[in-house]
């Protein structure tokens, strides 16, 4: 498949916009998403940097994704891991300077979180460059077992809660909200996304090139 300058800017743009969601929902102090729970979590207790975690919980992914395929391990989605480690790590250090004291300020930052998640999920994926780990993960429980996406989804967000919590990570009702609004979110921003006509897209993708 022929890439073009506008796939990598929506590609790396993506994941960019993703991880500051995913800090802020750090900072806000409500609950991260489930996955991201069990990443702070580890980093806490371990004292690795966040990063580093989020790759080696990726390779946790991977191992996982294999089980289910019962095939080879393929590491193609290792580099979306390492970009999202890196980002997050970066942004959890820059907001550092932003300051939540109220409750207010609390559902403005988790708000502005989610928001940014779901916007980032949307524009990384549409270049189909390799998904990270985690969503792989429904993708094989979808291809082997048959799960629809969003079933497949809640089942690991499920089971990712439960581990947060016996690891004492930030799990809270943001954690709840994240597991049931980002997928409609997302989707509400790709049917936005997608009312651009052709000739539209095309002019952007020149103006990129």
């Amino acid at each position: 498949m022929k890439r073009n300058k506008m796939d990598y800017v929506q590609y790396v743009g993506g994941i960019l916009i993703l991880t500051l969601g995913v800090a802020l929902s750090s900072k806000a102090g409500l609950g991260t998403g489930s996955l991201d729970s069990i990443n702070f979590a580890l980093a806490s207790r371990t004292q690795l940097n966040l990063s580093i975690v989020i790759v080696l919980m990726a390779f946790v992914a991977i191992f996982i994704s294999a089980v289910i395929r019962r095939g080879k391990l393929s590491f193609k989605t290792l580099m979306t891991a390492i970009f999202m480690g890196v980002f997050t790590e970066s942004w959890v250090k820059i907001i550092e300077i932003i300051t939540v004291d109220t409750i207010a300020q609390q559902i403005i930052v988790f708000a502005l979180a989610i928001f940014c998640v779901s916007l980032g999920i949307a524009i990384y994926l549409r270049p189909k460059f390799p998904a990270n780990p985690n969503d792989d993960m429904i993708v094989a429980l979808n291809e082997v077992l048959g799960l629809k996406m969003g079933t497949a989804k809640l089942f690991i967000d499920i089971i990712a809660i439960v581990i947060a919590l016996l690891l004492k990570g930030p799990v809270g009702i943001g954690t709840v909200l994240m597991t049931v609004l980002i997928g409609p979110i997302v989707n509400l921003i790709n049917s936005i996304i997608n009312k651009f006509t052709p000739s539209s897209i095309e002019a952007i993708e020149k103006s990129v090139v």
